[in-house]
């Protein structure tokens, strides 16, 4: 059995490290090409984030935090080596979801009702499938507190996804109606994917091998 299950094991860790490789390099690359500018002050970067620099500054700072952290939750080798560890980053992520997430609202609200909701709601799916990770691990749940951690962090993979999809040209000569609803489309993915991820198994049962006629 475990010759078996060795192979499995593996090939789920190099899946596991190649998307969040990619996933780190693509962030790196949004980041850049968005704010490279924005220590110039007469850049536009920097005259757009101007009159939202103090809710600017924290956020990204517990965003960034939270979205490096939140990597390193999910390592099976981290959490069975140094459980010590694995907790103070976990609490540390947590931390950084309850400050980083609702000050992302106010940084909206300039952009129309429509962002500003959406904000609200990734900030609340956020912190919700957060809070409920932490309750169920407080009170010794560890299967389903490792599954709503897979809930979570879709919200923050919104920051990268969204701004991969906005710069498309079709969506870009859209205005503020294509940014709305990339938006929009990239927080219901977060909400609506990691379930099907997580049931994937329940909802397509693998195939039983066919009987074998008797001579």
């Amino acid at each position: 059995m475990a010759t078996v299950v060795a192979p499995v094991t593996r090939s789920r860790s190099q899946s596991k490290l190649v998307f969040f490789a990619i996933f780190c390099v693509l962030t790196v690359f949004v980041t850049y090409m968005k704010n490279a500018l924005i220590f110039d002050p007469t850049s536009e970067i920097a005259q757009h984030f101007a009159p939202i620099k103090w809710y600017l500054v924290p956020h990204a700072f517990f965003g960034v935090l939270a979205m490096v952290l939140g990597v390193f939750q999910f390592s099976n080798r981290l959490r069975a080596r140094y459980l010590k560890i694995h907790r103070t980053l976990g609490y540390v992520y947590v931390v950084s979801v309850f400050i980083a997430a609702p000050l992302g609202i106010p940084m909206t609200m300039r952009f129309g009702p429509s962002l500003t909701a959406a904000s609200s709601m990734q900030a609340f799916g956020w912190m919700l499938t957060t809070a409920i990770a932490l309750y169920c691990v407080r009170h010794g749940n560890v299967t389903q507190h490792r599954r709503w951690m897979i809930r979570s962090y879709p919200f923050a993979m919104v920051f990268t996804v969204a701004r991969l999809i906005i710069p498309i040209p079709p969506v870009l000569r859209l205005g503020v109606p294509g940014i709305e609803t990339v938006v929009w489309t990239v927080i219901a993915l977060a909400a609506i994917l990691p379930n099907i991820l997580l049931d994937w198994r329940a909802i397509v049962p693998r195939s039983m091998p066919k009987p074998v006629a008797a001579d």
